[in-house]
């Protein structure tokens, strides 16, 4: 049986891989209508599809095509005649009776059609287009002993300019075809579509013209109905436009009507041009794919103008058409190549295979055609292949055959299966089925037109059916791959620990399936409390990981679904045995063995607590201890500790469990974090060196130790002593519930420096002096202005606010293990500028707070530093602006005082006269 819900037909990906590969390298062996049979096309091209998974050159074509062309076989698969729509040969490749003339176009995409008239044996139409129009001839194939004759030769239909594009399909009721043009309107604007419907007596009724679509058309391109008839597609040749390439509508195969116009993007980027050639629908009619070209860009700053690629990049697409919401055609590329071709005509065959044009201009054809194996697949499952089909010394140029498009829908539906599923096997076509011959190819046969089956046994089977359409026979063949059904143990039991003695307890269901199948296969297992739940699919168990069972002994039904989705269903029995397991002892763990002090938890190593408990309960090797984090846990099984846990002092569970995953036994193990050693210590510790530093562990600690830097112990007291500088490593060990837990801190002792004034900034200012010092040594220091009163605690300070005059900093170390040093400043307070008019205000510049005992001399120099007078006793430290009794310039002069001792202060001010 198979999974009939969403959930059930998930597919895992190993079965992907193999459905893509299987239908890959089988797929549809044989199908659609035999008149497909014969392809004539290119130089001197042909394949015949008598064997369709192999496709052969049986005939001696006659006919160069550089484009379109159209070819028709009989019911049973023999050649009757082709055409390139300017001639028609019959099927020994010689000119028909009245086969020259025809008013088509060699040169043109899509050329020519041929249509049966179904209703009357041996008479077809062809249809052909060119520059006059569209124009069809009748042939009758029975004439000229059985060669055919044209017997009515270029009759107009639309003749008319601006003609181009023809494809045909199946109208509604089987037996009439569609067959639809395109044609610009008077204004060469938009295009019309003219759909003429061909009768089975071969009337060809008025055109139904959709020309409401507002679709900007070219006559050059191609045009192609869905199999199934129900959408259409289209292309316009216009290698300098960004827009209107590529087009889709929907067809209503009983009235004719296209509605929802789609425009499909060829690209992605911006301004790029990708103009689109060839397309083809595949046979479930679901996916669309295009020939493409990368033109180039409109560049904005040539008028608009094709910047041409320097290279052809030819593409080939796949759109997702199962939608007709615009703009809802996700696109995957197939194929790209640069250089050597151009896009040609891509067209499906009897086989479900699509095969693509190859061509490296419109004069030279290439030797191969690409194929594309499965078309009716999603994204790269496709599997194109670029010159898979070879051609021998003939060549494909850009087209291939044009066909109704409707011969190529019928299809067995019916996708790989399970053994023992019975389903109703579909056959898809294009008109109503009046009878039908299935052969399943494992002995059973049957005549319903939808029968039911089922296979006994798993593996590949060639389905074939012979379908009676319109009075005559089409037989389709496809090979399916029927899987096996997963094989499950029955009367298994599913024993959990029950924490008391009612029989009921907590349940991880999936625990069950090392007990009813091999647990390394991908299987699903979904549960159910009764049987017809299971086989009906209702009711699923949600909390299938933590289920609490109903009643004692409860059954509960299990569907387990392979990788291929197929399914067996079996039961089991709940059983919840009240099991003692003797107290376990606890285990500790030192706080710091997670590598953090003061975090309150520890690494616990399950590894060695395994152990134990084994030894203590004398388990054997069919019995396996495990550990999780709660009761909960282990009665699910979830949340498995394996080898270490890092925790704070807590309670774990430990289960016992047998080699078919019953339990054995639940019981609480107490882990508990041992307390840290106190160690409290610097990481640095400065001392004098006439005078040793003392250390002291905490007295709460039961062992010290105190090592030098090479690890030997100094000591193992409370108090270490030393006027030893150097790295040093403190010890502390503590002894809790049997385990002793220790902790090291490693420590550094410096020798103090001698202090020295490092860096000096002074700025003066009047009354409001500031001394900025940094002092160079290894300690912290304290400052001050009198030697008596200190302040600070660091090795950089600043005075502010400080009056003119001379002031001594003096310095110390913290600890006062140093001498004291100092330093002298002169803060001389200035005029920044002097108005010498002799108006009693500021007529002279002198300086303020200097003691005329440490004064020497003091220079003024002009801007170009030239001395211009020497201040000093005589002159009272002082000037008026003037030499020799004349005023200086009004300008900015510098100043430079000579202390007694050895310093000098300089400086500027401004004389304004």
């Amino acid at each position: 049986m198979k999974l009939k819900t969403l959930r059930e037909i998930l597919f895992t990906t190993l079965k992907n891989l193999f459905i893509i590969y299987f239908i890959l390298n089988h797929g549809n062996i044989s199908g659609q209508n035999n008149e497909t049979n014969n392809w004539i096309f290119g130089e001197y091209a042909d394949l015949n599809f008598t064997e369709p998974s192999s496709p052969l050159s049986t005939q001696n074509s006659a006919m160069l095509a550089t484009a379109g062309s159209a070819s028709i076989s009989d019911v049973d698969g023999n050649l009757l005649f082709y055409t390139n729509s300017e001639m028609v040969w019959d099927k020994n490749n010689n000119t028909m009776v009245n086969g020259s003339g025809l008013f088509g176009n060699v040169s043109a995409d899509q050329n020519s059609i041929i249509v049966p008239i179904s209703g009357i044996n041996n008479l077809y139409y062809l249809f052909t287009i060119g520059a006059q129009g569209l124009f069809y001839s009748k042939i009758d194939t029975s004439l000229n002993n059985g060669l055919g004759e044209v017997i009515a030769l270029n009759v107009p239909l639309l003749p008319a300019l601006g003609v181009g594009k023809i494809s045909a399909v199946h109208h509604a009721d089987g037996e009439s075809i569609w067959v639809t043009t395109t044609k610009l309107n008077e204004a060469n604007e938009y295009t019309s579509f003219y759909t003429y419907k061909v009768l089975a007596d071969g009337n060809i009724e008025t055109p139904i013209i959709n020309d409401n679509l507002f679709f900007k058309g070219v006559p050059e391109g191609i045009m192609k109905y869905s199999p199934n008839g129900e959408k259409l597609a289209i292309t316009n040749i216009l290698p300098t436009s960004i827009n209107n390439h590529l087009f889709r509508f929907k067809f209503n195969p009983e009235t004719g009507q296209l509605t929802n116009k789609v425009s499909i993007l060829t690209t992605f980027e911006f301004f790029s041009v990708v103009s689109a050639y060839g397309i083809e629908f595949s046979n479930d009619s679901n996916r669309l794919y295009a020939s493409l070209m990368k033109q180039g860009f409109i560049n904005s700053s040539d008028n608009g103008n094709l910047a041409e690629d320097s290279l052809k990049n030819v593409l080939l697409y796949k759109y997702d058409v199962t939608s007709f919401t615009a703009n809802a055609s996700p696109s995957f590329l197939l194929h790209q190549q640069l250089g050597d071709l151009i896009p040609a005509s891509l067209q499906l065959a009897k086989n479900g295979k699509i095969y693509r044009a190859l061509s490296e201009n419109e004069n030279e054809g290439i030797s191969f055609l690409g194929v594309i194996d499965s078309p009716n697949l999603s994204g790269p499952f496709s599997s194109y292949n670029h010159e898979d089909l070879n051609l021998q010394q003939k060549k494909s140029r850009l087209g291939l055959p044009n066909f109704i498009q409707s011969y190529f829908r019928t299809r067995i539906l019916n996708e790989n299966i399970c053994n023992g599923e019975f389903i109703d096997y579909e056959i898809d076509t294009y008109a109503e089925i009046t009878a039908a011959q299935w052969d399943f190819g494992d002995g059973n046969i049957s005549n319903e037109i939808t029968p039911n089956h089922a296979y006994d046994d798993a593996g590949n089977y060639e389905i074939s059916v012979t379908i009676t359409v319109n009075n005559r026979e089409i037989t389709t063949s496809k090979i399916i791959n029927v899987y096996g059904v997963p094989n499950l143990l029955t009367n298994q039991e599913l024993i959990q620990c029950d924490s008391d003695t009612d029989g009921i307890s907590l349940f991880n269901l999936t625990d069950i399936k090392f007990k009813i199948t091999d647990p390394s296969l991908n299987e699903e297992l979904v549960f159910y409390e009764s049987i017809e739940d299971a086989e009906e699919n209702l009711n699923i168990i949600a909390n299938y990981n933590s289920y609490t069972n109903i009643v004692q002994n409860q059954e509960i039904y299990v569907r387990v679904i392979n990788a291929n989705g197929c399914f067996s269903i079996t039961s089991f029995t709940l059983n919840a045995s009240f099991i003692d397991v003797i107290n376990i002892p606890n285990f500790y763990s030192c706080e710091n063995s997670d590598g953090i002090i003061g975090d309150e938890s520890a690494v616990f190593n399950i590894a060695d607590i395994r152990t134990e408990i084994e030894l203590l309960l004398e388990l054997t090797d069919a019995t396996s201890l495990k550990f999780y984090p709660s009761l909960v846990d282990a009665q699910t099984t979830h949340n498995l500790i394996r080898t270490t846990l890092t925790s704070e002092s807590t309670t774990i569970w430990i289960r016992l469990e047998a080699n078919d995953a019953s339990c054995g036994g639940i019981a609480p193990v107490n882990l508990i974090v041992n307390s840290t050693p106190i160690i409290n210590l610097n990481d640095t510790y400065t001392f004098c060196g006439d005078s040793p530093i003392i250390l002291y562990g905490d007295t709460t600690n039961d062992r010290l130790e105190w090592l030098d830097a090479d690890g030997l112990v100094l000591s193992n007291s409370n108090q270490f002593s030393t006027s030893i500088s150097g790295t040093y490593t403190h010890v502390a060990y503590i002894i809790e519930n049997g385990l002793e837990c220790y902790v090291s801190k490693t420590f550094t002792l410096i020798e103090n420096e001698p202090p020295f004034f490092e860096d000096i900034n002074v700025i003066l200012d009047y009354d409001n002096n500031t001394i900025s010092m940094r002092i160079g040594g290894n300690s912290d220091y304290e400052f001050s202005l009198d030697n008596l009163n200190f302040v600070g605690n660091s090795n950089n300070f600043t005075f502010n606010n400080l009056p003119s005059g001379t002031q001594t900093v003096y310095v110390r170390n913290i600890t006062q293990c140093e001498a004291t040093i100092s330093k002298t400043f002169h803060l001389i307070g200035y005029p920044k500028f002097i108005t010498p008019n002799n108006d009693g205000i500021n007529d002279f510049w002198k300086i303020k707070g200097a003691d005329e005992n440490n004064l020497e001399t003091i220079r003024i120099y002009d801007r170009y530093g030239k001395i211009i007078i020497t201040l000093n006793q005589r002159n009272g430290y002082r000037w008026d602006g003037r030499i020799n009794d004349i005023l200086m310039p009004t300008t900015d002069y510098w100043f430079k005082v000579f202390f007694t001792d050895g310093q000098n202060t300089t400086g500027h001010f401004t004389v304004k006269n």
